[in-house]
């Protein structure tokens, strides 16, 4: 191995011991698309795998949009062929899954090839992946976020690691890829849609970056520190944030206010950022609804919704935040009449409801009890309608159901669908919040009837 390669080789074992990428006995497979960068990389992994004692594999994906796909897997497989690389080899129509998705060729391309990764990695006990990320990548990466309004996080750039996804040739220069590509006579495949300048990242590859390199040679090296330090105040960030507890639901996060206003603005939008992690959105956060977000809290919005990526809405509730996909809601309203007022039971959206007469309280039931004697005429099972009033237990006079909706801080898109007991007269139950007033039991109660409900989620837990 010439002098420069041998630099280049034990620069990466470096990097790749510093960062703990890779482990004795560890099983590494490498993206390998046949370009001049993972070709780099497979070359170096496999001259260090004796070394470090770990063994090699190999991924190819072809994704059948440019006439020199083929090419490229037959390159490929000559390749992992003259090294005795195993290889995993994968064929998709990424155009007909373009078409169908709704989302950029880029992005299918991206998101069906970790999928494909994920999947060999688990059945073949695979413990690591290796991409060809450099440091013109993490350069490109930068500046893109900082152009699509990123935070923080926008300037760390391309992960060391990920979920099992290692870089070890993240602090190469491109220079120093294609020197040792030249060191060591590797041949390589050229993707021509590296040279458009249609695709954002390589207009800043090949128009911006060149410009900056200008100014300052060691740009590149420069972005690594930045990104480095956006890193450490990221995590700062995180143990900071870590005080306010993101619950996650079905298609849905949320946090309580209560301990939100006192913290750093600075945290507050980490927090954020953290609630859409949960939901899967790593990237492509804009801070400018992030500020709005933090701007109604911090005006004591109660309630608002704004509209974010991906189909995704943040709501404020009274004293909860949620971000959730936007989705259809299928929930009805019910109006039944109630056939035997002495056991019945139904089941109506995700709640279960059960009405049984009794003679005898049970204090440690949940259930809630009213006086069967003072229902007057017939029974229902209702939602709300124009001019409902109520009377909820302690209280002698009665409220609009509307106010009593707010006074207990019932999100509004879920105030059509609480079930009611009703009869000919008033409405008797609020089921899974209160009972009326006039029916409560006292000494003269002779009959009971219990109102027990529990959703699909659990007893007694509510939508919001």
């Amino acid at each position: 191995m010439r002098k420069n390669s041998a630099k280049i080789v034990k620069k990466i074992k470096d990097f790749i011991l510093e960062n703990n990428l890779i482990e004795k006995n560890d099983k590494v497979m490498i993206a390998l698309s046949g370009g001049s960068d993972s070709v780099c990389l497979f070359h170096i992994l496999n001259t260090l795998k004796k070394d470090m004692e770990f063994s090699l594999y190999a991924f190819h994906l072809n994704h059948n949009i440019r006439k020199e796909a083929k090419r490229d897997e037959a390159f490929v497989l000559d390749l992992c062929k003259i090294y005795d690389v195993p290889l995993f080899l994968e064929s998709e129509d990424m155009l007909e899954l373009h078409e169908d998705s709704g989302m950029s060729l880029e992005e299918i391309s991206r998101k069906k090839r970790y999928e494909l990764i994920y999947k060999i990695m688990k059945e073949n006990n695979i413990n690591k992946t290796a991409t060809a990320h450099h440091l013109l990548d993490h350069s490109e990466s930068i500046i893109l976020n900082v152009v699509r309004g990123s935070g923080i996080r926008g300037l760390k750039g391309i992960s060391v690691s990920n979920n099992n996804i290692i870089r070890p040739i993240l602090n190469l220069t491109k220079e120093e890829i294609l020197c040792y590509i030249e060191e060591n006579d590797l041949k390589y495949v050229t993707d021509v849609t590296n040279f458009d300048t249609d695709y954002s990242r390589n207009n800043i590859r090949h128009n911006i970056l060149p410009h900056l390199e200008e100014i300052n040679n060691n740009v590149y090296n420069h972005f690594f520190e930045l990104s480095s330090i956006a890193g450490e105040i990221d995590d700062l960030l995180n143990e900071l944030a870590s005080k306010i507890v993101i619950i996650k639901e079905d298609d849905k996060v949320y946090i309580e206010l209560k301990d939100y206003y006192s913290l750093h603005t600075a945290v507050k939008k980490q927090i954020l950022f953290n609630m859409l992690n949960k939901l899967g959105i790593k990237k492509d956060i804009n801070s400018k609804a992030i500020n709005n977000i933090v701007d109604l809290i911090e005006k004591n919005n109660t309630s608002f919704e704004i509209s974010l990526i991906n189909n995704i809405v943040a709501k404020r509730r009274y004293d909860k935040l949620y971000f959730e996909y936007l989705s259809k809601d299928n929930r009805e309203s019910i109006r039944l009449e109630v056939e035997n007022k002495n056991k019945f039971e139904v089941k109506y959206n995700d709640i279960f409801i059960k009405l049984e007469k009794k003679d005898i309280l049970d204090k440690n039931s949940e259930d809630k009890y009213v006086d069967y004697d003072k229902i007057r005429g017939k029974l229902f099972l209702r939602t709300r309608q124009d001019g409902d009033k109520f009377s909820p237990f302690g209280l002698d006079g009665s409220k609009k159901l509307k106010k009593y909706f707010i006074d207990k801080k019932i999100p509004k898109e879920d105030r059509d669908f609480i079930p009611l007991l009703s009869d000919e007269e008033n409405i008797i139950a609020v089921i899974g919040y209160d009972i009326n007033n006039k029916y409560r039991i006292d000494e003269n109660t002779k009959n009971i009837l219990s109102i027990n409900y529990k959703t699909m989620r659990g007893k007694h837990e509510r939508r919001h």
